[in-house]
């Protein structure tokens, strides 16, 4: 029997943080003779002051603050060192990573401020009687400075634009100085478009030029960190069309039923349009729900991916639906932005996508500002892949948060479903075995949104010319279209994909192995934009998972109406199992790290709606949305505030019962944070996000009190030593596993006798860029977030819900004659 989800908000406590006691110091774990590390370090600077302005560009008509930028390059696997002295005019620029782990980044160097730079490392450098150098953390993990070139600035993943053809390029600035590029670009006649991307610590700004155009402009300025390339296309699939099916089409619209309020939400789709004339679209999606980012685009689809995406949002997979012989009750709707030009226009120039997001997602708001929706966002950047946040997955994150709203009371939240992105077509068996190198696309890694992959259960060839075909995947396994995160870093980028819906399938052609899309049998039957010559049509890959996902979320929200974008997502999180080969998978492995490149392949699985809305006598969770302050203003600093702690009203009677018969226990933390696209950020999460938040669960025969001491020390840990903290063998993933991102889940399968006494659940925040500012209004911030928690006794003969039940019934009548009394 399906029950509701059952609320434990009132189980939280609120408790005073206090930060944990220091000790330590740096220790030169480099191995460094400081004294002459310095005189090396100085004698690089040297070098790069003779070479600045010869090697980098030719410097002009400086406008702003004369300076140059110097390289700079770590030891393998060092912390990046903090080289901002803003006092003096000193900022970080790009920052990254290389290959064999050391982290290599520019910093700008004022001109008068040369001397300084060089007396901070001859302190570093002087004997000392303390325990650790002066401005040792800064220095020590440096390996070499040198001057900078104008690559050392490019951080796309794309190639640095050569030769003379101009192109737009996306200038990420600093915003107190954005007028000093400006100024220049004027100077030497170079188009600067008036749109903007504005985050916290940087401005986009879109500048036409060639490279050796914008070689003159960064020489001559103190405002750019970083350069990207302006994204000016978006990848995107269309199905093949089927043969027309007007009777399966007519039989099935008699079944339908509009089941919709006033207040049902919608299927926002950010695509190429939607053709409304489609029989089983129409009624679904009124005229006034059609919108474009253009009124010369047109609202209808001319392409056809959009229509395709709509009935798969709507209806699923038509191949079963229209097989249905009971009425199907539609609550929710849709509506459509046209994200795209139609053929014969020209691109936006620049052509930001994350500037035309952001306006296309304000369309349908203005248009029905009361009704909830769930934004699909299927189109992706083929070119663009990584961790590392572009202007249009940081405008996504921005307005999943709202954060252009200062008063977070008033800010209004939004949940972006996403499509991984595919793998290219035309690969074969041995091109795919290097599956981790096609990482996932932008914007697909924004932290907010909840990104989807494709896993298949597609695997009958039934066409007859290719019946001696074979498929790339097996039955219930990871779509050979679906993108992964395998490669990225362990605790600094968030796990993506998050969930995995049906992508189809690809052929292999026996003859050389390549393989084949699109093939009828093994893709999605749906709605096509050819309504009067094919109305029927086949879609495939991410872009079709994406639709299928806005549509469960949507369904989910409707059923939900009080839940936040937040809780629907860690709900379909919840409601996501690993498929029985993905599962034998992660049990083959016994260490964390492998565990977790597993999950950045196939996430946490593939979602059923029906565990995520309803919970069941063995299978349940428990659910709680709530707010918390992260930082506090105390005098002329900003600390920790509080943490949140859960005394869970646990089913003690059901498990000792259920003694050595295996138990889930899953956790899901979901929150949006304000996205600070930094240059460090890709390697210090704290620097991108506003704050953040973790949870810890009580380990066996562990004091609350201890637990709550744990849970303080916790908070000042860093990310990389949170395996340290203490083991917890039960854990599936592990803390540090699970610290990036703004969606954290991790799971424990153990003994039922083993879960009895680890009935208290902690909420506590980290550090973020909200910390770091200046502004009381910005540190002295709410925060809010979802907590699931999901107990699953699999298929044994207990009730776990109605022992629960009657903990919360007997919490709130104690809540209820306490008042009484105090009445």
């Amino acid at each position: 029997m399906l029950r509701p989800h059952l609320r434990i908000d009132r189980f939280a406590t609120e408790a005073p943080y206090q930060r944990p006691k220091g000790g330590g110091g740096n220790r030169n774990t480099y191995g460094r003779a400081f004294g002459q590390h310095a005189e090396d370090l100085k004698r690089d600077l040297a070098s790069a002051w003779a070479d600045a302005d010869g090697l980098l560009f030719q410097r002009e008509a400086p406008v702003g603050e004369p300076g140059a930028y110097i390289a700079f390059e770590t030891a393998v696997d060092a912390p990046l060192p903090s080289l901002e002295w803003k006092r003096e005019g000193l900022r970080l620029a790009a920052a990254s990573r290389d290959d064999e782990g050391r982290a290599v980044g520019t910093v700008f160097v004022p001109d008068k401020a040369r001397a300084f730079l060089e007396e901070k490392i001859t302190g570093y450098g002087a004997p000392t009687t303390g325990r650790t150098q002066q401005n040792e953390s800064r220095f020590v993990a440096i390996d070499r400075f040198s001057a900078a070139r104008l690559a050392d600035l490019w951080i796309d993943d794309r190639e640095m634009p050569e030769g003379d053809a101009p192109q737009w390029w996306e200038c990420w600035c600093w915003p107190d100085r954005i007028h000093n590029l400006e100024a220049k670009a004027a100077h030497l006649e170079l188009p600067v478009s008036a749109d903007r991307l504005t985050f916290p610590e940087r401005t986009v700004v879109f500048v036409f030029a060639n490279a050796a155009q914008m070689a003159r402009l960064v020489s001559g300025v103190d405002s750019v960190a970083e350069l990207r390339l302006g994204r000016d296309t978006a990848a995107y699939f269309k199905g093949e069309p089927r043969a027309d099916q007007d009777g399966w089409i007519d039989a099935f619209l008699d079944l339908i039923q509009d089941g919709r309020s006033a207040t049902s939400p919608a299927i926002c789709l950010l695509d190429t349009g939607v053709n409304r004339a489609h029989p089983l679209l129409s009624t679904m999606l009124a005229a006034g729900d059609l919108h474009s980012v253009h009124a010369d685009w047109g609202v209808d689809d001319d392409v056809g991916h959009g229509t395709e995406l709509a009935g798969l949002a709507l209806y699923g997979d038509l191949t079963t639906s229209l097989q249905a012989v009971t009425p199907v009750v539609l609550d929710v709707g849709l509506e459509s932005v046209k994200l795209l030009p139609p053929h014969g226009f020209p691109a936006n120039a620049p052509a930001s996508l994350g500037l035309v997001t952001q306006q296309a997602v304000a369309l349908p708001e203005i248009a029905a500002p009361e009704r909830p929706r769930v934004f699909c966002l299927a189109l992706g950047q083929p070119s663009v892949a990584g961790p590392r946040a572009s202007s249009w997955s940081a405008a996504i994150d921005q307005s999943a948060a709202d954060s252009l709203v200062e008063n977070v009371e008033k800010r209004h939240h939004r949940l972006f479903i996403i499509a991984a992105g595919n793998v290219p077509d035309g690969l074969n068996d041995e091109a795919m075995e290097d599956r981790d190198s096609h990482e996932i696309e932008d914007p697909g890694q924004a932290w907010n949104a909840l990104t989807i992959g494709g896993m298949t259960d597609k695997a009958v060839i039934a066409e007859p010319a290719r019946a001696h075909w074979t498929t790339a995947a097996g039955v219930a396994e990871l779509s050979p279209y679906s993108r992964v995160s395998a490669s990225w870093h362990r605790g600094v980028s968030p796990i993506k994909p998050e969930l995995l819906f049906e992508a189809g399938n690809r052929a292999v052609d026996p003859f050389d192995q390549s393989h084949w899309s699109g093939l009828d049998s093994l893709s999605m039957l749906t709605t096509g934009h050819r309504v009067t010559q094919e109305p029927l049509s086949t879609s495939w890959a991410t872009s079709a998972a994406a639709a299928q996902a806005a549509g469960m979320a949507a369904r989910l929200l409707a059923d939900n109406p009080d839940y936040w974008p937040e809780t629907v997502r860690a709900l379909m999180v919840h409601g996501a199992e690993w498929t029985p080969p993905m599962l034998a998978q992660f049990r083959a492995l016994a260490g964390k790290t492998e565990r977790m490149t597993l999950a950045r392949r196939l996430g946490y699985g593939r979602p059923s709606l029906e565990r995520a809305k309803r919970s069941r006598s063995a299978d349940l969770a428990l659910v709680s949305q709530a707010s918390i302050q992260p930082f506090r203003r105390d005098g002329g600093s900003v600390r920790m505030n509080a943490f949140h702690f859960y005394a869970l009203p646990w089913p003690r009677d059901a498990l000792a019962l259920l003694a050595e018969n295996e138990v889930r226990l899953r956790v899901t933390l979901s929150y949006f944070i304000d996205p600070n696209p930094s240059a460090d950020a890709p390697l210090a999460p704290a620097r991108y996000r506003s704050y953040g938040l973790r949870f810890d669960l009580r380990k066996r025969g562990e004091t609350t009190a201890h637990f709550q001491s744990r849970v303080n020390a916790l908070a000042e840990t860093p990310d990389e030593d949170l395996d340290l903290t203490g083991a917890d063998n039960d854990r599936l993933f592990g803390a540090k596993s699970v610290s990036a991102g703004s969606l954290h889940t991790d799971e424990w399968r153990c003994a039922a006798a083993d879960l009895i006494d680890r009935d208290c659940l902690a909420i506590y925040p980290v550090g973020g860029w909200w910390k770091m500012s200046r502004r009381p209004e910005v540190s002295d911030r709410l925060a809010r977030y979802s907590l699931v928690v999901t107990l699953d006794a699999g298929d044994a003969e207990v009730d776990l819900y109605a022992e629960i039940e009657q903990r919360i019934a007997a919490a709130i009548a104690a809540e209820a004659d306490a008042a009484v009394i105090d009445v």
